[in-house]
């Protein structure tokens, strides 16, 4: 199973906003008034959870 986590980073501030189902369900949570979400602080980072099963 492949989620997407919306997170935030400030210098040593991390954030995460959420675990989604896709990347395009990660953007609709970013805020209205961010132009460019990764120049101003934001990523999103897939995870396969797969790969974290022994």
């Amino acid at each position: 199973m492949v989620v997407y986590v919306l997170w935030w980073q400030e210098y040593d501030n991390v954030e995460i906003w959420g675990v989604y189902s896709s990347v395009e369900e990660a953007k609709k949570h970013i805020p209205d008034d961010v132009e460019n979400y990764e120049y101003e602080g934001f990523s999103i980072e897939e995870f396969d959870l797969d790969d974290f099963v022994s």
